[in-house]
């Protein structure tokens, strides 16, 4: 075996009984201060999709939430090495609307000019000239999509139960058994919300938790 060889092979093996165990990961992440910051960032984060139902032509019809711990270390120099664990919501939402696109995204637009809106797409910021066709806005950690005429939203990953295991992992879609498919084809046109990924606890290798 070449140097460089077993130098891997080491790696490897350290890796294997430095990174933080499933056991761990469970017990860690199903602590209580873990579990209170997931129910503040899960609230926030819906707080952020459901500023959308004041756009008047904006009917919601599902949202989608991913609430994933992993377990951290291992042997390379990478910033998993310096947590035990970490915690990390993902989420989604889907509207639907019968009128003209650039209709609503003048609504949305609307809604963002309030004071202390959530949605941060404004007129003083975002332009509506020629967006209809791009099909997306980006805006602090915010993502909106809509369907145009080369593109559509996307279906979201299927939430399959069996799979689910808090808070290892946890799935939920809001209602259960909507497409977007089905979406689309009662009402015509589909937007997207997909909001950044939000870290929400890290546990330390001293035990130290940061939550957000």
């Amino acid at each position: 075996m070449s140097a460089s060889a077993g130098v891997v092979v080491l790696g490897n093996t350290y890796d294997f009984f430095s990174r933080t165990r499933p056991r761990t990961v469970r017990r860690l992440a199903g602590r209580g201060q873990a579990k209170r910051a997931r129910e503040t960032a899960e609230k926030l984060l819906r707080d952020i999709i459901h500023a959308y139902d004041s756009v008047p032509s904006l009917t919601f019809r599902l949202l989608v939430v991913e609430d994933v711990a992993t377990g951290g270390g291992g042997w390379t120099f990478t910033a998993e090495n310096e947590y035990k664990v970490s915690c990390t919501l993902y989420a989604a939402a889907y509207y639907s609307t019968q009128v003209c696109v650039d209709d609503v995204l003048d609504q949305i637009l609307n809604v963002g000019d309030r004071p202390g809106s959530l949605v941060p797409f404004n007129h003083t910021t975002t332009s509506l000239r020629g967006v209809v066709e791009a099909g997306q806005w980006v805006a602090a950690g915010q993502t909106l999509s809509w369907d145009t005429s080369q593109r559509g939203v996307e279906e979201p990953r299927p939430c399959i139960k069996r799979l689910s295991d808090p808070p290892i992992y946890r799935c939920v879609h809001e209602p259960e058994g909507v497409t977007v498919a089905a979406i689309r084809q009662e009402t015509g046109t589909v937007l997207q919300i997909t909001l950044n990924p939000l870290e929400y606890c890290r546990i330390g290798k001293g035990g130290a938790v940061f939550t957000k």
